[in-house]
């Protein structure tokens, strides 16, 4: 029985990378676009490979990729962000996978990112990370962001590499954070915390420098030169920025 792959892509102003994402997928079954108002040229990129091109403004990562699984027919869904590109030795271990139908209900990959025009390899950047799945066995936690695919099932891994472009400047990385921990503030308060007494030194002050030492020290970020301090700085900023945001959010709300 023929295992059919349904690649699900997100998008929003991709058209430096997205060619290359389309370009190592476009032996699957279907690609899925699911675009998020995009003003530059991606959609027209897109269209050289898949009329099954969708509009949705995002409103937070786990919506957007229930869409995508809800568009997708195939028996098998792999997630791929725009700037991700599969090697082709795992396009092939990929093929070679579904071919088997394998005993897994979902896979691990292996992504490694750049970073200011350099492969990291520390700062935990370097990991597997779940992308593929059957359809019928996965859903996604809720989170509104950094979320999770939960596997009904035995999760494999895959040998081979995702090439990830994360970040080729420094502008880029810091408009993404304000986005980022806008929603990470929303997804800490729809948890119910709220800072109030000591609170503020833990999750200002403590956290953060403890999130930096974590990057730096603990996953070697130091190995990766200034690139690796800079990324330990802005994990830190991230977690920062998330609390203050909360931290006024409760301020607007009359919670001080």
């Amino acid at each position: 029985m023929h295992n059919r792959l349904s690649v699900v892509v997100l998008t929003k102003n991709e058209e430096r990378y997205v060619r290359n994402a389309l370009e190592s997928t476009k032996w699957a079954d279907e690609i899925i676009i699911i675009d998020d108002m995009s003003t530059d040229a991606t959609l027209e990129i897109c269209r050289e490979y898949t009329d099954k091109i969708f509009t949705k403004q995002l409103i937070n990562f786990s919506d957007q990729r229930e869409y995508g699984i809800s568009r997708a027919s195939g028996e098998w869904v792999l997630f791929l962000d725009a700037d991700d590109q599969l090697s082709p030795p795992l396009q092939e271990e990929i093929r070679q996978t579904l071919a088997a139908d394998s005993e897994y209900s979902g896979f691990m990959l292996l992504r490694i990112s750049s970073y200011l025009g350099k492969w990291i390899a520390h700062c935990g950047w370097r990991a597997p990370i779940l992308l593929l799945f059957r359809k019928d066995k996965a859903r996604i936690d809720g989170r509104l962001i950094h979320e999770k695919i939960l596997i009904d099932g035995k999760v494999g891994v895959l040998k081979n590499i995702v090439y990830h472009h994360a970040y080729d400047d420094l502008s880029e990385h810091i408009i993404k954070l304000d986005f980022y921990t806008r929603l990470e503030a929303e997804e800490l308060w729809k948890k119910g915390t709220r800072l109030k007494g000591l609170d503020y030194a833990l999750y200002l002050f403590a956290k953060p420098v403890f999130a930096f030492l974590r990057k730096y020290f603990g996953y070697k970020g130091y190995r990766e030169g200034v690139r690796g301090f800079l990324i330990s700085v802005m994990t830190a900023f991230v977690v920062l920025l998330s609390y203050a945001k909360l931290w006024e959010k409760q301020k607007n709300e009359g919670m001080h």
